[in-house]
């Protein structure tokens, strides 16, 4: 059992308005008589916050990354798509050297695809675009390496929140989805025995599955442990546990500690 915080700072981007995760991480901290300071990503990056490696930080990705930065270390390598779990797929992915190469195609007619950032921790929200000129990538440099994908239809999305690689819920993603469309379970605990074996599974993550319409389970995307989404009914607790677990292990692992 890890030991506890000496406290916690969550990220509010106006004070007293807290979003639904790191409202998780507040009051389960206030039910553990943690003290509990909310601050913005300013504050975070102009290093207005006493940091330790005794701390949680938890919030927006640029909150924890300035939070890592001020302890001397950076946010970890990551990809939503390790290799060990390509089976599960169910579609072509690839990398492109630049957002660029991906809309000149889409201008001169190519397919569609479905297209997120490989660095930047989610710098855009992937999505298929339809035109080159999407909105969605205003202020995004056209330089930067993407993620590509061939685009799927999902008759219903899961979150698996998994620690220490044991399951400990998983909840609908998509509530416009089909909730009576359940994945197979065998499948998703087949994946994470792939990454155990691998040794690349993080203390906490969360992955999403879908449901195809021809009924296979494939993997949407992998998430990393220490910002990642929390669905209705997820209990906080397991938030906790999870996300604790995660940054303790960041601290860890790339601090040298």
């Amino acid at each position: 059992m890890l030991t506890l915080p000496a406290k916690v700072i969550v990220s509010a981007k106006m004070p007293g308005k807290l979003d639904h995760e790191q409202r998780l991480i507040a009051e389960y901290a206030g039910s553990l008589d943690l003290p509990v300071e909310t601050a913005s990503e300013k504050m975070m990056e102009r290093g207005k916050l006493a940091l330790s490696v005794d701390t949680l930080v938890m919030g927006t990705v640029p909150f924890v990354h300035h939070a890592l930065r001020l302890l001397g270390t950076q946010l970890p390598e990551h990809t939503p798509y390790p290799e060990v779990l390509k089976p599960w797929l169910y579609r072509k992915v690839w990398q492109e050297k630049s957002l660029r190469r991906v809309l000149d195609r889409l201008e001169n007619g190519g397919p569609r695809v479905f297209v997120k950032p490989v660095s930047g921790w989610k710098r855009f929200t992937g999505f298929v675009p339809e035109f080159a000129d999407d909105y969605r990538f205003n202020g995004v440099s056209k330089s930067m390496p993407v993620w590509v994908s061939e685009p799927v239809t999902f008759l219903s999305e899961w979150r698996v929140y998994v620690l220490y690689g044991k399951i400990q819920d998983i909840k609908l993603c998509d509530h416009r989805g089909d909730g009576t469309m359940r994945p197979d379970m065998n499948v998703i605990e087949k994946a994470l025995q792939a990454l155990l074996d691998a040794h690349i599974a993080p203390a906490g993550f969360a992955i999403d599955f879908g449901v195809t319409p021809q009924g296979k389970t494939a993997l949407i995307e992998m998430n990393d442990g220490f910002s990642f989404g929390a669905y209705d009914g997820l209990s906080a607790r397991i938030y906790w546990d999870i996300t604790w677990a995660r940054w303790r292990e960041i601290l860890l692992l790339t601090a040298g500690r």
